[in-house]
């Protein structure tokens, strides 16, 4: 039968009574799930070496070479991502190296950067800044997000980290400050609607501490959920490879010297380490008839000469890994599985100097599963904290934002993160008198 024709039949007194109460009813409904102004603000946080960082070099600075020292006084430049066609000149590479490394001051106690090298971290709060996030970006966007209005980046200096109480971390600290505030401006520009928290990689590692460090009454006034895409809790296993043998960071025929200070300088290097609640004994590394497990990562430091790397190993990064408390906020995890990874170096007679044999294991290519999974483990049915995970085979740790499968993935579960659909109590409530969109700003 026709629509029409079922109008035509129905009892009229009943559908104007209908009629009245959905008009009725009309200014009490939320927006609706697909309405732009319905939807939570989203905040990204990149991982390692996702966003830009930029330079100068003051009158301080004692480049390694003349040529290091040719933009000396001349303002701000592009430190990261590199040029590569410049990197192709040997002399370019090795002035990176110097001011992209990062050093520690044991009498202070916390990590800076090398005299003369002033650093920051460009577009605060905006999107522009991030590397390999324009499809989310660009499909948030579609459905009515608009940066600085209701979409957010938290770029950070990925060379850093943070330390426990008790133990300076000032670039560390000054970026919790300003994520927070970050996170309560996004919430107040949206009609004080929660935020979405969406970190990548390093990025949740990072996410989750600052998450510990607010109290619990912030976080779940300010946090809808938490989306972690790739978390590695745990570490992984090549980190340890890492500071054994370094890293070149794409760079061409980068000397040995050159790689190893990029790799174990910076303070981020140490929280790439499995840790010894996740890993437990499992080997890791196997070099001069010795086995290397989580529990042995001093005794390793030493081995691979990086004596310096115990300290602060000990005092500031152990002491936050040692557990998973469970954040208390409503969380997803979205982790590859199915990706051969990492999992044992078996090092030569030639010792830490020559490559290694590598045995693999289950993981996203990256990171190790028992890290991937330690969020599960933890977390999966303690009292009060909402869980879901995503299991995306074949997925690798790189390609959650160009697969398209798990870009969709992503996406999704951000937007159904951000959706509100429910009666509401009528409200006039506004964007305060004073508040503008937020532009990218400098860290």
């Amino acid at each position: 039968m026709p629509l029409s024709q079922n109008i035509t039949h129905m009892d009229l007194p009943r559908l104007v009574a209908a009629a009245v109460l959905l008009g009725a009813l009309r200014p009490l409904l939320c927006h609706s799930a697909g309405d732009a102004k319905s939807l939570h603000p989203v905040v990204l946080v990149p991982g390692y070496a996702a966003n830009q960082l930029e330079a100068q070099l003051t009158a301080a600075y004692e480049p390694p070479t003349p040529v290091c020292g040719a933009r000396k006084g001349k303002g701000w430049f592009r430190l990261w991502p590199i040029n590569h066609t410049a990197m192709d000149d040997p002399r370019q590479a090795t002035c990176f190296t110097d001011q992209m490394s990062v050093v520690y001051d044991a009498v202070a106690d916390d990590y800076g950067n090398p005299a003369g090298v002033v650093t920051r971290v460009p577009f605060f709060a905006s999107t522009r800044g991030l590397i390999g996030w324009d499809p989310v970006v660009r499909q948030l966007e579609a459905v009515g997000y608009r940066d600085g209005e209701s979409l957010f980046g938290a770029p950070y200096d990925f060379r850093y980290s943070v330390a426990p109480s008790g133990h300076p971390s000032a670039e560390g600290a000054r970026y919790f400050a300003a994520l927070a505030r970050l996170i309560e401006r996004a919430s107040s520009l949206n009609e004080g609607r929660p935020v979405v928290l969406v970190p990548h990689s390093l990025g949740c590692a990072l996410a989750y501490q600052f998450l510990l460090s607010q109290p619990l009454a912030w976080r779940r006034r300010f946090v809808k959920r938490v989306v972690f895409v790739a978390a590695a809790l745990g570490g992984f296993a090549e980190g340890m490879d890492i500071l054994a043998t370094g890293m070149d960071l794409g760079l061409p025929n980068l000397a040995r010297p050159s790689r190893i200070r990029l790799g174990r300088s910076q303070q981020s290097a140490l929280w790439r380490l499995p840790t010894p609640m996740v890993f437990g004994d499992r080997p890791l590394v196997v070099a001069n008839n010795t086995t290397y497990t989580a529990n042995d990562i001093v005794e390793f430091l030493e081995a691979i000469g990086f004596p310096e790397g115990v300290r602060p190993y000990v005092t500031r990064v152990l002491p936050m890994w040692e557990a998973l408390p469970e954040p208390m906020v409503p969380v997803t995890s979205i982790i590859g599985v199915g990706v051969s990874t990492p999992e044992t170096f078996v090092y030569g007679e030639e010792g830490f100097v020559g490559a290694p044999e590598v045995v693999y294991g289950d993981g996203d290519g990256d990171i190790n599963m028992v890290s991937l999974e330690a969020i599960e483990k933890e977390w999966s049915g303690v009292e009060g904290q909402v869980l879901k995970v995503l299991r995306l085979p074949g997925v690798h740790h790189s390609d959650f934002f160009s697969v398209g499968f798990a870009l969709k993935k992503v996406v999704d579960e951000i937007l159904n993160a951000s959706r509100t659909a429910k009666l509401c109590p009528k409200t006039d409530m506004q964007v305060p008198v004073g508040e503008k969109i937020l532009k990218g700003q400098v860290l």
